[in-house]
């Protein structure tokens, strides 16, 4: 997936795609940081927590083996041997089914999706630290070499390349990924009755239980921020979603997506976000990017144009398109745009509220499992009045864990407003660095009630499995002035800690 994903797979709460309800007895979660450079979510239903566990290494082996085959960020790997020349054997069987499909996208989009497209990116990146548009024979020359295809396969499946451009696998290769991992927990894990797995925005379900599913509000990014929409699935299930709207360069105070179109070498200026379903992670994956590219009437012909592909288009004029059998959900949509104030002129920081942006360090290594974190507001009583962030699992294999959140546990009366559902779950959007994160208060109690201006506490609370329990405690005043953004102090588990705050109305 590009750096486009924009919808977020989550427990029904926060933004994008949401699994609602909580973990029942056979459901357990995993969660990992700085996998694919990016986050990771594993939902197992399981007849044991030793088969979910053991699923849970099988994924991670077979991620690990395929970064060493389609990363571009490890040298070593053998998409850039292959690239640098220095692998001559034939290529393995996963490196040529990615790069077989890349180019099929290409022929199939008459070339608005290209893996080669990231050399128009780093034009607009240098671009962006010179702060001036690139120069026309710049891009011309990029979009010229473009028009030819990147190689030639011959009768015995060698692949021979006709230019020297950088080919990057991102905008299919998590898809991949994703489709892989399932097919290796299906035939090697027993006891396995159904997956869902979330990378950095796509998402892949296998397994008969039904799956709630939310598309993330480009308009607020917070972990906790209402949904565009929402609607149930049953059966497999593959989606991605791509866009703009989080990973961005900006020149002259002008804001610029990151998908370039390969066919002309400007940005994509027609779709803040696409969310394709697909019968693979792959295709979803590239079918969201090539869609975002396209813009509307070229990528919803594309999509009613393949079997068994719907999407979901949010313009930059903010309307929303689907194709004509995407899943049935809410239609609320229009006026969640309204009320998000999402209408192509304004970004996440117009939302009123107190914005608390956060990331995750990392210990020393790989990756690692995400931490317990709970991010919420007391009043002058100490009452908790409203949390905004939870990450915990209130049923094995998790119960003992949010007991080390001791600050937001001890209160009893505020536990029990939480412990029949989770707070935040699982997030799909625009792909993001990992451990980056933000939590918002919009001015509401955790029963939906006005918020009175006065003091409050803030509190960010984080308990890791073989870590360090850390807990930030800051005075706030939130009345009807703004406070400019702030910095919170860092300890071992967070760093980059801010806050920020734009008064909300209040009776």
């Amino acid at each position: 997936m590009n750096v486009s994903r924009l919808l977020l797979l989550t427990v029904i709460v926060p933004a994008s795609l949401l699994f609602t309800g909580q973990a029942n007895a056979g459901e357990y979660r995993f969660q990992h940081e700085h996998v694919l450079g990016t986050s990771l979510e594993l939902r197992v239903n399981a007849d044991s927590a030793v088969r979910a566990e053991q699923a849970e290494t099988a994924a991670l082996k077979e991620i690990d083996r395929l970064e060493k085959i389609l990363s571009r960020h490890n040298p070593a790997s053998e998409l850039m041997q292959w690239q640098n020349g220095s692998k001559q054997s034939s290529l393995s069987k996963d490196l040529l089914i990615v790069l077989n499909r890349a180019e099929k996208w290409r022929q199939l989009t008459g070339g608005a999706f290209d893996v080669r497209a990231g050399a128009f990116s780093e034009l607009w990146n240098q671009a962006a630290q010179q702060q001036q548009l690139p120069s026309e024979e710049d891009r011309r020359q990029i979009a010229v070499t473009l028009t030819q295809a990147p190689w030639n396969v011959d009768a015995a499946g060698t692949i021979q390349r006709n230019d020297t451009l950088a080919v990057s696998l991102d905008a299919l290769g998590k898809g991949y990924i994703l489709d892989a991992v399932c097919q290796k927990i299906q035939s090697e894990c027993p006891g396995v009755t159904g997956l869902v797995i979330n990378i950095g925005g796509d998402l892949r379900q296998v397994g008969t239980a039904p799956v709630e599913i939310a598309i993330a509000n480009p308009a607020d990014v917070s972990e906790n921020a209402a949904p565009l929409m929402t609607f149930r699935k049953s059966g497999e299930l593959a989606l991605a979603t791509s866009g703009g709207y989080q990973r961005y360069i900006e020149i002259a105070g002008r804001r610029y997506s990151h998908l370039i179109d390969p066919r002309s070498g400007f940005p994509a200026d027609q779709i803040q976000s696409a969310s394709v379903i697909a019968p693979t992670a792959m295709d979803a994956d590239a079918a969201a990017t090539a869609v975002s590219v396209l813009g509307i009437t070229a990528g919803l012909a594309l999509i009613e144009s393949l079997d068994g592909f719907e999407c979901l288009l949010l313009t930059n004029n903010g309307t929303v398109q689907a194709s004509s059998g995407w899943p049935a959900g809410n239609t609320d949509w229009q006026a969640a745009l309204v009320a998000a104030e999402v209408q192509g002129k304004t970004d996440d920081k117009s939302a009123t509220g107190l914005k608390v942006d956060f990331a995750l360090n990392r210990p020393e290594g790989g990756r690692y499992r995400r931490p317990y974190v709970a991010i919420w507001l007391e009043d002058e009583d100490g009452f908790p009045v409203k949390t905004a962030l939870l990450w915990m699992q209130t049923k094995q294999p998790g119960p003992r864990w949010h007991r080390d959140l001791t600050r937001w546990y001890r209160n009893d009366r505020f536990r029990k407003l939480a412990e029949d559902k989770e707070l935040i779950g699982t997030i799909s959007a625009a792909t993001r660095g990992p451990g980056q994160y933000q939590a918002r208060f919009d001015g509401t109690d955790n029963q939906g009630k006005p918020l009175p201006y006065g003091k409050y506490t803030l509190y960010i609370e984080v308990a890791r499995e073989h870590g360090t329990y850390q807990i930030i405690r800051k005075p706030v005043e939130l009345r009807a002035d703004p406070i400019s953004k702030q910095g919170l102090e860092e300890n071992v588990e967070i760093r980059n800690a801010s806050f920020e705050y734009i008064p909300w109305t209040t009776k």
